[in-house]
């Protein structure tokens, strides 16, 4: 099953998404426990009003074949309906994918989508990340190189930082040589 975390690993490092298929799960760090305990139901008050929605739903689970995913809210508007994922931190290219992941999704469940929204609680800034072939395209192709990634078929190449950081390091290790990794 491809799930909206499994994008977001998929984008930080495909050797992540091959692990998890095999069943190692991921170190829980302090900054993680800390990005659940945001003041949700504040934050939809505030964009509620500034959005104003005909409805929204919090965390609903979409499923299409092998893909699930679960916004953190789904905002429904005349025409359309929009998913909207609250993030802690600066902007990174994760994200966006996750979201074009649900739209990705709730496009293929016959849900009229147009964008999808991030809100960076700490900037209080809302991010609009457009939706429409391009993207669709987009994220086919991921999934595909996700289910590639999942059954070992990909080679990653990346800055070694980024390993040391990694919550799946200790399972991974990775051939560090200098400031690159190489996983295979």
């Amino acid at each position: 099953m491809i799930s909206g975390t499994t994008v977001k690993h998929f984008a930080y490092c495909p050797q992540i998404v091959r692990l998890e298929a095999m069943g190692f799960t991921e170190r829980v760090t302090e900054a993680m426990r800390e990005g659940l305990e945001v003041d949700r139901e504040k934050t939809v008050n505030f964009l509620y009003g500034v959005l104003k929605p005909l409805n929204i739903v919090a965390k609903p689970i979409f499923r299409y074949n092998d893909l699930v995913g679960s916004p953190d809210y789904v905002l429904f508007f005349n025409n359309y309906v929009t998913p909207l994922d609250i993030k802690q931190g600066k902007e990174r290219i994760d994200h966006v994918m996750q979201i074009l992941f649900y739209l990705y999704i709730m496009e293929m469940k016959g849900f009229n989508v147009k964008e999808g929204l991030l809100y960076y609680v700490q900037q209080g800034r809302l991010k609009k990340v457009r939706y429409s072939f391009r993207e669709r395209n987009y994220v086919a192709r991921i999934i595909d190189e996700i289910r590639d990634a999942m059954k070992g078929k990909v080679k990653v190449t990346q800055p070694a930082s980024k390993c040391k950081n990694c919550g799946f390091f200790h399972w991974c290790r990775p051939k560090i040589k200098g400031i690159i990794a190489e996983i295979e």
